[in-house]
């Protein structure tokens, strides 16, 4: 929601975690990216080079190199979100330089190019050249700025947020490594990006509609506006129930969140139960952030919980508490809106109210991945869908 107060490719190989996560993504478009490992798996996997698309795993790297690579927080790269002009905190993340080969080589350097690279810096780059030894990893800190002269002006729109888009490449003789690096920087700490947005920053290419380039489709914000079921000339499929597709868990990876700050829990619930909620992962806090509205408003937001659940055999939907009625935590929330939403329209307020959106999900060359569903949630009324976002995997949609 726009709050008025208040608030590659699939990677390839690599061993499942866990609890899971979501697949790994690869490189850019034109392909530098050879693999990735999923992100978000309690237990993680490991990236590799050959077999299926891991499904779990703590992070991921896009690599041009047998031997090294580069390591960031999400399978399509390094993620940052902050708020234009807004110093501090500083928007920092540290990614790994990794020497998987079997000798040591010489760092001789590290760069950021692109069409973004104004938009990134590095912070403290280590003196080189340097060796690093084989199996060693070398930590560097990537910085986003949010300089209006860095990023440049968001596109024209009531909300809205400039995107940003380079690479970070190490270099050891002949050899490089890549990683992405992507920012959104907010107009102000209220405004919001496209849903669309997100998704290239995630490594994946879908057709949401309305919600691709606006973010902010219906203003005044009005709940039943709301599209009445699916979306039609969109990737958006009618899927308001699934089944689990495989053995092991369901997995429920929240990617970004957009909505009113504070404590925020997600899960499934039984066909025919929806009051039932059953956990899978809370979106927690990051009390102070100034350029994420304490962890409300950001893409790859800090969540608890294993994210993953068991269903057995039972048909489920989904749910996640938005807090419009009870605005515990901000102000901005409208009470006929309720507290949760759902993915099946009935008992979502207003009654009927198409609060959940389902598609397929692709990745950034537009294939599918297997048993994978992109999951976008409007808690509020002005249509944006990006208010909390969800991947979900070994799910199929119920018959």
């Amino acid at each position: 929601m726009t709050s008025t107060g208040g608030t590659g490719n699939i990677g390839s190989g690599g061993t499942t975690g866990a609890a899971g996560g979501a697949p790994g993504s690869g490189g850019l478009t034109g392909g530098t990216g050879t693999g990735g490992s999923g992100a978000g798996g309690a237990a993680g996997g490991s990236t590799g080079s050959g077999g299926s698309a891991p499904t779990g795993g703590s992070g991921g790297s896009i690599t041009t190199s047998s031997s090294l690579s580069i390591v960031a927080s999400w399978p399509n790269g390094a993620i940052f979100t902050g708020v234009r002009d807004q110093a501090t905190p500083l928007l920092t993340q540290a990614v790994k330089v990794h020497n998987g080969g079997t000798a040591s080589v010489a760092i001789s350097a590290l760069t950021v190019g692109g069409a973004g690279k104004a938009a990134f810096q590095i912070n403290g780059a280590p003196q080189l050249p340097m060796n690093l030894a084989a199996g060693a990893d070398l930590p560097v800190t990537v910085q986003a700025l949010t300089t209006t002269a860095a990023v440049g002006p968001a596109p024209a729109q009531n909300s809205g947020a400039a995107a940003s888009i380079a690479t970070l490449t190490a270099t050891a003789g002949s050899v490089t490594a890549q990683a992405n690096l992507y920012s959104l920087v907010l107009t102000s700490a209220t405004h919001e990006p496209t849903l669309g947005e997100i998704l290239i920053e995630l490594g994946y290419k879908l057709n949401v509609g309305a919600a691709q380039n606006d973010a902010n489709p219906i203003s005044p914000s009005d709940a039943t506006k709301l599209p009445k079921g699916i979306e039609t000339g969109t990737d958006e499929i009618a899927a308001p129930l699934f089944v689990k597709a495989g053995t092991g868990n369901v997995t429920m990876l929240a990617v970004a969140r957009f909505s009113p700050e504070g404590p925020m829990p997600f899960g499934w619930y039984p066909k025919g139960s929806p009051t039932t909620h059953n956990m899978a992962g809370t979106m927690a806090t990051d009390t102070g952030n100034l350029q994420t509205s304490s962890g409300a408003r950001m893409v790859l937001s800090p969540v608890t919980g294993t994210q993953a659940f068991d269903p057995g055999t039972t048909v489920f939907g989904t749910w996640v508490y938005s807090d419009q009625m009870s605005m515990k935590y901000s102000t901005g929330g409208t009470a006929t809106n309720g507290d949760y939403d759902y993915s099946e329209d009935a008992p979502n307020s207003p009654a009927g109210t198409h609060r959940t959106k389902v598609y397929p999900l692709k990745d950034v060359t537009g294939a599918l991945v297997a048993n994978t569903f992109l999951i976008a949630v409007e808690e509020a009324g002005n249509g944006d869908y990006q208010d909390y976002v969800f991947v979900l995997g070994n799910a199929k949609v119920a018959p």
